[in-house]
């Protein structure tokens, strides 16, 4: 896959952002992806911002820097248009210039775009209620080009979902647990270290004047900030330790690199920040990585970070006092247990690893391409061959959990369009393309058709004769008589090679259903077929399916009535043609007029909906 990140700044800056796409580009990159960088040609907040190489290869990934005119806040650079003709996804980082730019240029373009939030820009309160005003106007619409959008947190979630209803998935960022893994002190000692930017929104100088209330109880502790001169300067930070009276205690490291890091962290057993905003924190867990105990701000990322982790604590730094006495409590508790406190957070960090992220943005490109599967109306439709299907249903019976195989057409799409509950339980099955509605939603959201018709009344029989696995099965619905022709009739397709479980009709009363569960408990099934007609026949699946014993469950329609010949198909030309829903709708017109006349219609307007709003996961 050919990969093209947008970030306004990269390597050599480092930050938040960068270290995202670093961890994020050097993982695609050694997986085989052909992977580029665009990014700006100067660095921001440095005191020479002499202009970077225009071209660098570093660790696989194509730098590409491009020049740009306009404030860091809004940096203008159109030539990135000239660098992503190539690519097969291209993921933008954060709500700028790049975000809008690429948006509203797609028609020249074309390509699948995605972003990932990072908090938006209410990084500040700068601007604030202008920011409110173009967040709800102008990143709304350009939102709409964007085929998937990746949240980074839940907070991000949140907010970006009051502008992006469909296409949002949240994708927590991921950390690199292994570059500071196990380096903080072996014993509790009286050190802390901040490491970042030095930013406005990080609040530096609350986190000094902390300092200075922790050291009027406590003389011996010290304090390291390392990290790259950004919004302020070393000096204006040593000017405020020196009016503080704290600058014997504090040591400020300018663009340390990570080895140096390492080495300041070997010395320390706390990782502080008083930041007012972060959208993750990755700082935070890079030190937790380390075995350093978490002393963070009251701010949502982080402390659902302590909650989940139970290790660390949250406090006020707009309080320095009431922080620092709140700390030294707690504190203590942590050093006297400092052995299980620093594998408490070294655990913690662990959940967040990069291995983990790279699938899940994997997934994500595969999703927004339509190569795994394809999101028609919010349900996940599979993409494959019929022998693809094949192995991918064995795959899931060999997991040995129950799985729901789903067909869906048209109508059970717009079925599930109203009915959030039909539609929450087909996001759980693995759902199959029917028909000629669902491929023309794939080639108008997608631009390519289904790989085959998947349509449960042929796919089920080829299954059953394809499958590598000789099952029991149980065969529940239609009319009495009829599951057990089908039965006797779809064995005989299969050579025999499976065993006919048990037959219940469909017609039963709700308090049947305790009755007819027992009844495939006893008969040791190992597949039940249901056919009541969507949405009953998925709905029982995903009340009862793993209370049956089963490990799957196929929702099959009129599948029994097909078999058993009480109902015929169209001749094979009308099918060959796509056509079998015309034939079907002449011979019941009474029962599918509405349907096909007037579902089908609102099927597309629904469809072309999803294709306006941009989501495409």
């Amino acid at each position: 896959m050919r990969i093209v990140h947008v970030v306004r700044q990269f390597y050599p800056a480092i930050g938040g952002f960068e270290s995202v796409v670093w961890e994020l580009a050097t993982r695609q990159a050694g997986e085989g992806h052909t992977v580029r960088v665009i990014t700006l040609d100067r660095l921001f907040k440095t005191d020479k911002p002499a202009k970077l190489a225009a071209r660098e290869t570093i660790a696989g990934i194509e730098i590409i820097r491009i020049p740009f005119v306009g404030s860091s806040r809004y940096p203008i650079a159109p030539a990135a248009l000239r660098h992503i003709g190539d690519a097969d996804v291209v993921h933008v980082h954060a709500i700028d210039f790049f975000f809008d730019f690429l948006a509203w240029t797609k028609l020249l373009h074309h390509k699948k775009l995605v972003v990932s939030t990072h908090g938006g820009f209410f990084h500040t309160s700068f601007a604030a209620r202008l920011k409110q005003i173009y967040f709800a106007t102008v990143t709304r619409v350009s939102m709409v080009w964007y085929d998937g959008v990746a949240a980074v947190s839940l907070i991000d979630q949140s907010q970006f979902s009051r502008i992006r209803a469909r296409g949002l998935v949240c994708i927590e960022n991921g950390v690199n647990i292994s570059k500071f893994k196990d380096a903080a002190s072996r014993h509790p000692v009286k050190s802390m270290i901040w490491i970042g930017r030095f930013s406005d929104n990080k609040r530096l100088d609350r986190l000094i004047l902390f300092l200075a209330a922790l050291l009027r109880r406590d003389a011996d502790w010290r304090l390291t900030i390392a990290g790259q001169p950004w919004d302020l300067g070393v000096r204006q930070l040593h000017g405020l330790a020196h009016a503080c009276g704290v600058g014997d205690a504090l040591t400020i490291v300018e663009s340390p690199g990570d080895a140096q890091i390492r080495k300041l962290i070997g010395s320390c057993s706390i990782i502080v920040s008083c930041s007012e905003y972060e959208g993750f924190g990755i700082a935070a867990i890079e030190g937790m990585s380390a075995g350093l105990f978490p002393l963070l701000s009251k701010i949502a990322p982080f402390e659902r970070l302590i909650a989940d982790s139970g290790v660390g604590l949250n406090v006020n730094f707009d309080e320095a006092d009431g922080a620092a006495a709140a700390f030294l409590q707690r504190w203590q508790e942590a050093a006297d247990d400092y052995s299980s406190s620093r594998k408490k957070s070294m655990a913690a960090a662990s959940r967040h690893s990069w291995e983990h992220v790279s699938r899940r943005y994997q997934s994500f490109y595969d999703d927004v391409l339509g190569a795994r599967r394809r999101t028609i109306l919010d349900v996940p439709v599979f993409v494959g061959t019929r022998a693809e299907a094949v192995d991918k249903i064995d795959a899931e019976y060999d997991q040995a959990t129950s799985t729901i195989v789903a067909f869906a057409n048209a109508n059970a799409l717009n079925v599930a369009s109203s009915d959030d509950r039909f539609c929450a339980v087909l996001k759980r099955c693995l759902v199959m393309n029917d028909g000629v509605g669902v491929d023309a939603a794939s080639r108008i959201l997608f631009g390519s058709s289904f790989p085959q018709n998947l349509n449960g009344t042929d796919f089920t029989p080829y299954y059953f004769r394809n499958t590598r696995n000789s099952y029991r099965i149980f065969f529940l619905g239609s009319s009495s008589g009829v599951a057990e022709r089908a039965a006797a009739r779809l064995i005989a397709i299969c050579g025999g090679r499976h065993r006919i479980a048990g037959c219940q009709n469909g017609y039963s009363r709700t308090g049947d259903t305790v009755a007819i569960r027992a009844k495939i408990i006893a008969s040791q099934a190992d597949v039940v077929l249901v056919a009541m007609g969507n949405p009953m026949q998925e709905m029982w699946l995903a009340e009862n399916l793993e209370a049956t014993g089963c490990r799957l469950g196929f929702g099959v329609g009129a599948l029994f009535d097909f078999l058993a010949g009480d109902v015929s198909r169209a001749p094979p030309w009308v099918r060959a043609a796509r056509l079998e829903w015309l034939y079907r709708l002449l011979r019941e017109p009474g029962r599918l007029w509405r349907r096909y006349l007037l579902g089908n219609p609102v099927f597309l307007m629904r469809v072309l909906g999803q294709w306006w709003s941009g989501a495409r996961v």
